[in-house]
């Protein structure tokens, strides 16, 4: 594949991932941001994902493996993170995004940068609230 094609999958799979878990709420009640029920990590795509509370940990381990990550029911790594993506915040399907240094994945690296693409992505694509670290 070229390096257009990766960095163009990227998006797609998260997109996927933010569509997949429209169907995984609860009753769309509040819920704590630190309160999560697994996490996923993709070290080759540079990203994992802390899914919030309405999740179930059987979903979670099937969808994990579903995009070739490490399913985990603690939260995602903190060494290395250039920031963090929540997405449906106030529900319990509420989830957070964790981009690093290998984002967009494959060893490309964008020319704009690892942030500066991961919030793009966040903002424009899965309509998340950024935060940089």
């Amino acid at each position: 594949m070229t390096r257009h094609s990766y960095v163009a999958a990227i998006p797609f799979l998260l997109v996927a991932t933010v569509l997949t878990m429209a169907g995984c709420g609860g009753s769309g009640g509040t819920s704590n941001a630190d309160v999560i029920a697994g996490s996923c990590n993709t070290p080759a795509n540079g990203f994992c994902v802390e899914y919030g509370a309405g999740y179930k940990g059987l979903t979670l381990d099937r969808l994990c493996k579903s995009q070739k990550g490490e399913h985990s029911t603690g939260a995602c790594p903190v060494e290395g993170r250039a920031g963090s993506c929540l997405v449906k915040k106030g529900e319990e399907s509420a989830s957070t995004y964790r981009y690093y240094a290998g984002f967009p994945g494959y060893g490309v690296t964008p020319p704009e940068g690892v942030a500066a693409a991961a919030k793009e992505q966040c903002v424009n694509s899965i309509k998340g609230e950024w935060t940089e670290g």
